[in-house]
């Protein structure tokens, strides 16, 4: 199959590469210094194709940043999405869009379904549910990926930095009353991977692990990673205690069961098997 990355710089893309290519599978990797997304579909196209397969991994991800930026949020999250996913038409490809938990309000205290009404509250929520209206809108063959709490070794997350705050301050306070499930690059990319060489056809993917937990959970493991991690102190705080320019969802688990595909293991697990990779830099003399 034929496979392209856009966006195989970042914290996912480049994990989407990286399995990809351990799969012997044949990838074409583009970025912003290789490809404009301010041209037309078709010139697009053109550039990017031939495809079976386009994975979109581009994404404006500065959640606080966005509340000002407006503009750059909604084109790169929503426009760029759109039209890429109308190049997956003119190439007669599937298209992946990877979107967010941010879709949806917080105010749940169940997990959210696929079918769920979104209600994004943050200017980063509504720019991404603008990409998925778009795509669907687009007469592709598309599958949505909404996804949360991404980690991984090849990019920012919130695992490396508390790791580098913990051992250079000694001690970080967490927000704890926002619910949700961090998941693994690793695994998201074997979800988007196997939807690619499958028929499964599905519109809307809740592509998480499975559980749920706070921030301040995920601290707590993070930390326990480390050498000597007990020594490290973790502080809960509310959200009221930590203000950021966006609105948080409180509850965004996603229910991850609807699904042909792969269903992730519970977040616990999968951190145990990732953290070594993931946290690397910080468990090496």
């Amino acid at each position: 199959m034929r496979w392209v990355v856009i966006g195989d710089k970042g914290l996912f893309g480049s994990e989407m590469v990286a399995y990809l290519e351990a799969k012997g599978e044949l990838v074409s990797r583009f970025n912003r210094s290789n490809l404009n997304l301010d041209e037309l579909p078709e010139s697009l196209a053109q550039q990017i194709g031939p495809a079976d397969v386009i994975v979109n991994a581009i994404g404006f991800t500065a959640v606080d940043k966005a509340e000002s930026e407006l503009y750059e949020a909604n084109t790169v999250n929503g426009i760029y999405a759109g039209k890429l996913a109308q190049v997956a038409a003119i190439l007669d490809a599937k298209v992946f869009y990877i979107s967010t938990d941010y879709v949806f309000d917080g105010g749940s205290v169940t997990p959210y379904i696929t079918s769920a009404a979104t209600n994004p509250q943050s200017i980063y929520g509504k720019s991404k549910e603008l990409g998925e209206q778009l795509v669907a809108q687009s007469g592709a063959n598309y599958t949505i990926f909404r996804t949360s709490w991404l980690y991984g070794a090849r990019g920012k997350n919130f695992a490396k930095t508390i790791a580098a705050k913990l051992i250079e301050d000694g001690a970080v306070k967490v927000v704890s009353d926002q619910i949700g499930t961090p998941t693994w690059t690793r695994d998201l990319a074997e979800v988007v991977y196997a939807h690619g060489v499958n028929p499964f056809n599905e519109k809307i993917v809740h592509a998480v692990a499975s559980g749920s937990g706070s921030w301040f959970d995920f601290a707590r493991e993070v930390a326990a990673t480390l050498p000597e991690g007990s020594k490290y102190f973790l502080s809960p705080v509310s959200t009221e205690e930590f203000p950021t320019a966006a609105i948080r969802p409180a509850f965004s688990v996603l229910a991850n069961s609807e699904t042909k595909g792969p269903i992730i293991g519970d977040w616990h697990e999968r951190w145990k098997i990732a953290a070594p990779e993931v946290l690397a830099e910080f468990l090496t003399d």
